[in-house]
């Protein structure tokens, strides 16, 4: 079995940014997400889902229609979804506090903890961060 990847919500906004002069991180994080799809080992959680909507819709330099993001959302639908909960939630507040993370930021670890990953791809969070066996790695760096 292969390791357990997180995957946050830069991957996909950069694997559908058609913006100019993101070809290079376009084509890393399209091959990001076809391997962990192809390999059963990527994961991600509700608040990717919701932040990629947004994003990729409002935020971008060419923003997705609709449709176009409704499309991409049921593409990553096919990875494992961590579902948030109440104990997740106070989980994410104690490493909030405990490592001065941002809120989301927090969200993320945990349900990266939750579902038992080895690694979370990211460019948002530091990279090479340790939070037990979880390591985040930037792709882009």
């Amino acid at each position: 079995m292969r390791d357990k990847v997180f995957l946050d919500t830069n991957i996909f906004i950069y694997s559908i940014d058609a913006s100019a002069g993101q070809n290079k991180k376009r084509n890393v994080a399209r091959q990001i997400v076809k391997e962990h799809i192809r390999n059963e080992s990527g994961v991600i959680s509700i608040q990717v889902l919701q932040e990629f909507y947004q994003v990729a819709t409002q935020k971008i330099e060419v923003p997705l229609s609709t449709d176009e993001a409704l499309e991409y959302l049921h593409y990553m639908a096919v990875l494992e979804t961590v579902l948030p909960d109440f104990n997740m939630v106070v989980a994410a507040i104690r490493l909030h506090q405990k490592h001065s993370l941002s809120f989301s930021d927090a969200l993320i670890l945990q349900a990266a903890i939750i579902a038992g990953c080895s690694q979370i791809l990211s460019e948002d969070l530091q990279d090479g961060f340790r939070l037990d066996t979880l390591t985040v790695k930037n792709p882009f760096a």
